[in-house]
């Protein structure tokens, strides 16, 4: 598969279960936390972080950033005390040094984003939508750059990812078929258009939660059709699971 698709594979395996999760909780009469907010349209990391994995992100601020004394605290203090935040999740998902230079990365990343804010709200594209596309578009290239550490087995391995990819040697960045690469890439724009939506002009959205029955009915049998046609019913294990 080509490799940046890794990052949309967990997003929709980690977003898809909790959503299983906060359905069937709110079927018993229980109400979740969203716990994935288009995370990809993020335009900083701190925006991110913001919209992924939610529930554990607020667990570590609550339990660990604040008791460091968040941002409270003279600058260099605050830096250390993001970094260890991210370093302690990394290790949270396993003892596995992929998981702990994921950490650093993203706490590396942190740093920066509340270091050059004002860098983040300038305008430097001169046309507002091209400069929040550009953000946009780092942003997702970091978060995938460090998705690597976590994917790969061992550092060895992610390092020699990063090597094919910067002197574009080795496998390449596509492993398998064209069709598949095809399939693929349809789905993932189709994500991202719903997702665009959903972020920018949520009254589309609304039809599911529309007060005429018909109008709400025929949303969701649409809905349960592409799970029908297009599900994967083979047992397979969500990524997660593991964690």
């Amino acid at each position: 598969m080509w490799r940046p698709f890794f990052a949309f594979q967990i997003y929709c395996d980690f977003s898809g279960y909790s959503d299983i999760a906060i359905g069937c909780a709110r079927v018993m009469g229980y109400n979740l936390m969203i716990n994935f907010r288009r995370p990809y349209l993020a335009g900083s990391i701190k925006d991110f972080w913001s919209r992924w994995h939610i529930s554990l992100s607020t667990w570590f601020r609550d339990y660990l950033y604040f008791p460091l004394g968040g941002s409270k605290v003279a600058i260099p203090r605050w830096y250390l005390n993001l970094f260890i935040v991210f370093m302690v999740s990394g290790l949270w998902h396993g003892a596995n040094w992929t998981f702990i230079v994921w950490g650093a990365l993203h706490g590396i990343y942190q740093i920066f984003s509340v270091s050059f804010k004002k860098f983040n709200e300038r305008n430097i594209l001169g046309y507002r939508p091209l400069t929040n596309a550009f953000h946009v578009l780092l942003t997702f290239a970091l978060v995938c750059f460090a998705w690597i550490f976590f994917r790969a087995n061992n550092v060895t391995e992610a390092f020699n990812i990063c090597k094919s990819i910067f002197t574009l040697k080795g496998e390449g960045l596509f492993i398998g078929t064209p069709e598949g690469f095809v399939y693929a890439l349809i789905w993932i724009l189709f994500l991202l258009v719903v997702e665009y939506i959903t972020e920018y002009h949520s009254d589309i959205i609304k039809v599911f939660y529309s007060s005429n029955r018909v109008v709400r009915y025929a949303g969701y049998t649409v809905i349960v059709l592409f799970i029908i046609l297009f599900g994967v019913f083979n047992g397979g294990q969500f990524i997660y699971f593991q964690f």
